[in-house]
């Protein structure tokens, strides 16, 4: 039955996964799809696996409009706006293209990647179209309202991610102080 009810929601945002990608989510997931190739992926184990990563979310995305009676083109647009401005999206890519070492490792950056994504729908959960203005059930106006009223912790929070985009390599360690850092 569940299946059933997110069917039609992952669907249309899967024929939408290019136009709803923003440059910086084309980049990584472009690199991610070079290191496969790199290391001797099959191409079309390749394909499908760059596939998921264009989708990931698609499941949390469908499941909160189906709550909040809203449009999931419209709530993706907004979860991709969130996490662009606040710097969410880069840590999210940065986590699902690092190398664990070990089982713990890859235990704490699979955790990372989730918690990522995880935090913007619990935010957008939050967030009604009330808030942006009268805009009822409009994500992206609720969105942009939130971005607005929080500007100074957000911009806080993504000059933090932008020192660790500027390090020469993301760690672990690194991205889950950013998790830290983004809950609060």
């Amino acid at each position: 039955h569940c299946v059933e009810d997110l069917r039609g929601g992952i669907a249309l945002l899967d024929g939408k996964s290019d136009q709803l990608l923003r440059a910086q989510g084309r980049e990584q997931i472009n690199a991610f799809a070079q290191r496969l190739e790199g290391l001797g992926t099959p191409p079309d184990l390749a394909r499908a696996i760059i596939h998921l990563t264009e989708v990931d979310g698609a499941v949390g995305i469908v499941s909160l409009a189906q709550r909040k009676g809203q449009e999931p083109l419209a709530l993706t647009r907004a979860f991709t706006a969130l996490g662009q401005a606040s710097g969410v999206d880069w840590a999210q890519g940065a986590a699902m293209q690092l190398s664990p070492t070990d089982p713990w490792e890859r235990l704490l950056v699979a955790g990372l990647a989730r918690d990522f994504q995880q935090m913007r729908l619990e935010t957008l959960a939050r967030l009604s179209g009330v808030e942006a203005g009268g805009a009822a059930g409009d994500p992206e106006a609720a969105a942009a309202a939130w971005l607005l009223r929080n500007d100074a912790r957000v911009q806080q929070f993504r000059a933090f991610v932008d020192r660790a985009r500027n390090s020469p390599a993301p760690s672990p360690a690194m991205l889950a102080q950013l998790a830290g850092q983004a809950r609060g």
